[in-house]
């Protein structure tokens, strides 16, 4: 049994040593070298420098239940509760999914598009359909500030950590508790430039592909769709984008990498003047792009 915390003063070696060797069995030397870097650095203010030099600890590290809840595979993202998205933080709790990297070159799609089309980002409405943890919204609203940019979510919790970040980083996000399906209740006249998405699209049949630390913690409302109808969210978020996008209005999601085509044929099928699927730095499917 290791004891209950690290009694002051020890030395950051030792804490390294033992946490990596609780990790070791589990995660293999890589991955349990990053997670015990990742906790020092978050939990005792310890860099890789100060380890390699053992530097001197003066606090007291209660680390037993971070332990056990790495060892269960609940991810670390969960157990310091932040992560770092397009070079910011933002706080994460089972309520929100943990943002991936894939995300981030969405973000990146839009910036640079807006900026190298010459748009005047003041003059810009941006809408995040199902924002969660508010990442993409909140680093557009960062990256484009004379924008106005809006959040949807079904989740009051998410929305609620959504705005935690939001005053985080210091931008004012307009987020609504909204059923991405129930769109009909939308007003009408409200008009977007921008709408970005990334819903649910993992579909039910895939779930046994998926590791225990995405299955056991992160939220099933925002990652799966039945296997019949694996497009629903996309069919939701293409007829909104018909009547709420302004002519010229880019509409881009995020999407299953097995459905890219099914999912482009929704935008060509609703009349959207350019349609593409682009594909990720993996070389995957991984986004829709379309011209209203």
């Amino acid at each position: 049994m290791y004891p209950t915390r690290f009694m002051s003063p020890e030395f950051s070696r030792q804490i390294f040593e033992q946490l990596y060797t609780e990790f070791l069995p589990i995660y293999g030397e890589n991955e349990a070298k990053s997670l015990t870097f990742l906790l020092l650095e978050h939990f005792l203010g310890l860099s890789k420098t100060d380890i390699v030099f053992n530097k001197k600890v003066e606090q007291v590290f209660d680390y037993q239940n971070v332990i056990e809840r790495i060892k269960n595979q609940e991810p670390v993202q969960y157990v310091i509760g932040e992560t770092e998205f397009y070079g910011r933080k933002f706080k994460v709790t089972p309520d929100t999914l943990i943002p991936r990297p894939e995300t981030e070159e969405l973000v990146h799609s839009v910036v640079s598009g807006v900026k190298n089309e010459g748009k005047k980002p003041e003059r810009l409405k941006i809408l995040d359909i199902g924002t969660g943890s508010g990442c993409i919204a909140i680093s557009l609203a960062c990256e484009l500030p004379q924008a106005e940019v809006y959040a949807y979510d079904i989740s009051g919790n998410a929305l609620k950590i959504a705005q935690e970040n939001a005053n985080r980083n210091q931008v004012n996000v307009k987020f609504e508790q909204r059923d991405i399906l129930q769109f009909s209740e939308i007003n009408p006249a409200e008009k977007f430039d921008i709408i970005v998405s990334n819903p649910p699209y993992v579909m039910d049949s895939e779930a046994k592909e998926m590791h225990k630390n995405v299955l056991d913690f992160e939220p099933h409302l925002a990652l799966f769709v039945p296997d019949d109808n694996a497009l629903i969210f996309y069919e939701a978020i293409v007829n909104f984008a018909v009547n709420h996008l302004k002519t010229r209005g880019l509409c881009i999601v995020e999407i299953n990498q097995q459905l890219g085509l099914e999912t482009a044929a929704l935008f060509w099928n609703k009349g959207f003047s350019h349609t593409e699927v682009i594909k990720d730095l993996s070389g995957k499917d991984r986004f829709v792009r379309g011209i209203m």
